[in-house]
C-alpha cells in the first residue's frame, strides 16, 4: 500500500477521536477544525465506494466515542444507534466523492460540500425520525457570534466551508476570511430595550425527591425571590387533580409574597393518556401550561404536545419549554417570536447519567439563549442547573448529582435577533447551494497538449503513422 494511502487509512479514526474531543466535557473546540481537515484530506481523491466507507468508520469512532453515554441507557442496541448516526458520515463521504468528480477544484465546490454537510446534520438533528442534535459541528465551537443571525447550522456551514477552502489551493485566500469568522467567540448581547425591572428566581435541583424536599429548597432562596422554577418531573402525576398538594402549593406561594412557579408535572387527558407538562402557576391559580414537544425516543413521556407558545404573567411573557424541546431549535425560537421576554426550562437529567451526558446536554441550551438572545434558567434534576446570559455564557450553576438552589436575576427582553426573525430558515436554502454547482457544465481534467492534434483519435493516429513518411526531413507539401 502506498504511503500516502497509509495516512489515510489513519487519518480517518484520528479524525474521530478529535472529532469526539471537541465537546464536553474535554471541550477542545479548536480540535474541531483539525479533525475536519484530517477526514476531508483523506476522502479527497479516492473512489465513492471507499468514501463511503471511510465517512462510516469515522461517524462510528466519533460517536462511539462522545457519545458513549448511549451504551449505558440502551446496552447492545447503542450499536444500532451509532450505525444509524454514522450513516450520516458515510452519505457525507459518498457524496464528497460524487462531487470531487463532478466539481473538481472549482472555487464553489467548497462551498457545496460544506452544504451537503450542513444539510445532513440539520436532517440528522431535526428532520429524520431519529431525530439526535447532538455533535453538530457548531455546537462544538460553543457561543458564536453567528449564532444571532444564523443559527447553530449557519456556524456549521462556516466552519466546514473553512476548512474545504483551506485544502483546495484554488480558495486558499478565502479560507483565511472564513478562518477569522469562525474564530471571533460569541458578541455580548446588547441592552435590552426593554424597562422591566430584573426578576428575582430560585431554580431548585432534586431528583424525584418528593413534594416537602421542594418545598424545603425553595424556602432557602431569598424572600424578594419572584420566580421558583422546579424541574420536569417534580411532580409525578398531575397536580391539578390533588387538592391537598394543589393547596400547598398554593399557600406556599401566598406566603412568598404572592411569588409564581413553573415545575413539571402530569396533565392527564382521559382514556387518550397523558401530557408531559410545564404548568405554571400563582397564588390565584394555574396561569398556563405548556405540553412537551419533542419527547424522548423509546421512553414513556407522554403525549407529544403541537403548541409553542409563551405564558402570560405577572412577570411578563414567559417560554417554558421542557428539557428535550430545548435540544431543537424550534421550541424557544417559537416562544421567542411570539413574545417570551425570558426562558425558564423545567429539565430531566437523571443522576444515572454520565457526567459527559450532563455537560453535552447543557451546551444546546446555551446555543438557544444566544440564537434567541434571551436568558435561560435551567432546573434540571441532577444537573446542570444553570442561569445562561443572552449571549450564551453561564453567569452561575450547580455542582452535579447535588440538591441545591441557585438562585439569581433573569433580565426580559423584547428585541428580536434575525435568527428568531428569518435565519432559522437557513437550512432550506442549503439544497439550493448544492444543487446550482451541480447543475452547472461539468470541469474535465485538463489533457496533456498533444504533438499533433489528428494524434487525439488511435484511429486517426494510426492512419497518420501509416501515410507519413519515414523521412522527417520530407516537406509536407511534398507529393506521397
Amino acid at each position: 500500500m502506498p504511503t500516502r494511502a497509509r495516512l489515510k487509512v489513519v487519518a480517518i479514526p484520528l479524525s474521530g477521536i478529535l472529532y469526539a474531543a471537541a465537546f464536553p466535557p474535554i471541550e477542545l473546540f479548536w480540535l474541531m477544525p483539525l479533525a475536519l481537515a484530517l477526514l476531508f484530506w483523506a476522502l479527497q481523491n479516492i473512489p465513492p465506494s471507499h468514501a463511503l466507507l471511510g465517512g462510516f468508520s469515522h461517524g462510528l469512532i466519533a460517536y462511539g466515542i462522545g457519545a458513549s453515554w448511549l451504551w449505558n441507557l440502551f446496552g447492545p442496541m447503542s450499536l444500532a444507534l451509532f450505525g444509524i448516526l454514522a450513516t450520516f458520515h458515510a452519505l457525507f463521504g459518498l457524496g464528497f466523492s460524487l462531487l470531487n468528480l463532478r466539481l473538481g477544484t472549482r472555487p464553489f465546490a467548497p462551498f457545496a460540500a460544506s452544504a451537503l454537510w450542513t444539510l445532513l446534520e440539520y436532517t440528522r438533528s431535526e428532520l429524520f425520525w431519529l431525530k439526535f442534535p447532538w455533535f453538530g459541528v457548531g455546537l462544538s465551537r460553543g457561543p458564536h457570534w453567528l449564532l444571532p443571525w444564523l443559527g447553530v447550522y449557519g456556524v456549521t456551514f462556516l466552519t466546514v466551508a473553512a476548512i474545504l477552502c483551506l485544502l483546495q489551493k484554488s480558495t486558499r485566500l478565502p479560507s483565511l476570511a472564513l478562518l477569522s469568522l469562525w474564530a471571533i467567540p460569541i458578541l455580548p448581547a446588547t441592552p435590552s430595550h426593554s424597562k422591566a425591572a430584573p426578576i428575582s428566581i430560585a431554580a431548585v435541583q432534586a431528583e424525584m425527591a418528593g413534594l416537602k424536599t421542594y418545598l424545603t429548597l425553595s424556602a432557602q432562596a431569598p424572600p424578594e425571590t419572584r420566580l421558583y422554577i422546579w424541574p420536569e418531573y417534580a411532580y409525578a402525576s398531575d397536580l391539578t387533580r390533588n387538592k391537598r398538594d394543589y393547596e400547598t402549593l398554593l399557600s406556599f406561594l401566598k406566603s412568598r409574597r404572592g411569588s409564581t412557579l413553573v415545575l413539571g408535572t402530569h396533565t392527564w387527558v382521559g382514556a387518550e393518556g397523558w401530557h408531559n407538562t410545564a404548568l405554571t402557576l400563582d397564588p390565584s391559580g394555574p396561569l398556563g401550561r405548556h405540553f412537551k414537544n419533542h419527547t424522548v425516543h423509546f421512553f414513556d413521556d407522554g403525549i407529544p404536545g403541537t403548541l409553542a407558545t409563551p405564558v402570560s404573567t405577572p412577570l411578563g411573557p414567559i417560554g417554558t419549554p421542557i428539557c428535550f424541546d430545548c435540544d431543537f431549535q424550534d421550541v424557544i425560537r417559537e416562544m421567542t417570536a411570539s413574545g417570551a421576554s425570558f426562558i425558564v426550562a423545567p429539565t430531566m437529567d437523571a443522576i444515572t447519567w454520565s457526567a459527559r451526558q450532563h455537560e453535552q446536554h447543557a451546551r444546546l441550551f446555551q446555543i438557544r439563549a444566544a440564537e434567541n438572545r434571551r436568558w435561560i434558567a435551567v432546573a434540571a434534576t441532577s444537573g446542570v442547573t444553570q442561569i445562561i446570559d443572552p449571549s450564551g455564557r453561564v453567569t452561575s450553576r450547580l455542582p452535579l448529582v447535588t440538591e441545591a438552589t441557585l438562585t439569581g436575576t433573569l433580565e426580559p427582553r423584547t428585541d428580536l435577533t434575525f435568527y428568531t426573525r428569518y435565519g432559522y430558515l437557513f437550512p432550506w436554502l442549503l439544497p439550493f447551494l448544492l444543487i446550482i454547482p451541480l447543475c452547472s457544465r461539468q470541469l474535465t481534467p485538463p489533457q496533456p497538449p498533444a504533438a499533433d492534434p489528428a494524434a487525439s483519435s488511435p484511429l486517426s493516429s494510426s492512419a497518420t503513422a501509416h501515410n507519413t513518411p519515414s523521412d522527417s526531413s520530407a516537406s509536407p507539401a511534398q507529393p506521397q
